[in-house]
C-alpha cells in the first residue's frame, strides 16, 4: 500500500526541484523519475506531488512515455498577470485605485530610465521621436495604445525594474478588467484633445529620458498617468 506523503516532505521536495530547475535553463532534462527521486532522496509519490505542485506554477513540464522525464520551464510573465489580475477581481478591489497604483508605479520607473542617460538611452529616444512626429492627432484610441505599449516596455528594459514592471502590470491588466463599458470613441473633440495632451506629456517623457532630467521625467510620468486615467474613467460617452 502507497502512503500519502507528508506535507512537509512535499514541501522539502519541491523546493529542492525548484532550485535545480533554476540552475539550469529553460527546457533542460531534469532526469527520470527513479533518476530524480534518488537525487531528491524520497518517495515516488513524494515527488510526484511534488512535480504536480511546480507543474501547476510552471516550472515543470512532464513528459510521458519511453523517451519522459522531466524538463525544466518558466513561469510565463503574462500568465502570472492574468492569474494574479483574475485574483485581485475576487477580493472586490477598486479598479481605479489599482489603477492610480499604477500611477505612482510608473513615476518610480521614468525616474530611473531618466538616470540612465547614455548612448543606449539616447537611441531609444531618437528612435520613438521620429515615430511620435508620424502620429497624427486624428489617431485612434488603439493606435495611441499600441504606442504606448511599446515605449512603455522600451521604458522598462531601459530602467531594469523587473518587479517593478510585473507589479505594474498586474495593475494594469486587474484595471483593465474594471474599465467602464463605454465605447471609445475616435471622432469626439474629447479624444482629439486627448491624442494632443498625449502627445505632448510623451516628448516630455523622451526629452526627460535624452536630457537625463529625473524630475523632468517624474512629472511628465504623473502628466501621462493623469491623462490616461482621465481617458479611461472619467470619459464621457
Amino acid at each position: 500500500m502507497n502512503k500519502t506523503p507528508s506535507e512537509p516532505a512535499v514541501k522539502v521536495a519541491a523546493d529542492e526541484l525548484r532550485n535545480i530547475v533554476l540552475k539550469l535553463e529553460d527546457g533542460a532534462f531534469l532526469g527520470s523519475e527513479d533518476a530524480l527521486r534518488a537525487q531528491l532522496g524520497c518517495s515516488r509519490n513524494t515527488l510526484r506531488q511534488a512535480a504536480r505542485l511546480l507543474e501547476r506554477d510552471g516550472f515543470i513540464r512532464v513528459r510521458r512515455g519511453i523517451n519522459g522525464g522531466y524538463f525544466g520551464t518558466r513561469p510565463d510573465a503574462s500568465k502570472v498577470e492574468n492569474v494574479v489580475s483574475a485574483y485581485l477581481e475576487t477580493l472586490d478591489m477598486d479598479a481605479e485605485d489599482v489603477t492610480a497604483v499604477a500611477s505612482i508605479l510608473w513615476v518610480e520607473v521614468m525616474r530611473r530610465a531618466s538616470a540612465v542617460h547614455n548612448d543606449a538611452s539616447f537611441e531609444m529616444v531618437e528612435k520613438f521621436r521620429r515615430r511620435l512626429k508620424q502620429v497624427k492627432s486624428t489617431a485612434t484610441f488603439a493606435q495611441v495604445r499600441e504606442f504606448e505599449q511599446e515605449t512603455r516596455k522600451a521604458i522598462f528594459e531601459l530602467a531594469r525594474c523587473r518587479y517593478i514592471e510585473l507589479v505594474f502590470n498586474i495593475n494594469t491588466a486587474f484595471s483593465q478588467r474594471g474599465f467602464p463599458p463605454r465605447p471609445m470613441l475616435d471622432e469626439t473633440p474629447e479624444h482629439l484633445a486627448f491624442v494632443r495632451a498625449w502627445r505632448d506629456a510623451k516628448a516630455m517623457e523622451l526629452t526627460a529620458i535624452a536630457e537625463g532630467d529625473v524630475e523632468l521625467g517624474a512629472m511628465a510620468a504623473r502628466h501621462i498617468r493623469h491623462l490616461w486615467h482621465k481617458r479611461l474613467w472619467h470619459f464621457p460617452t
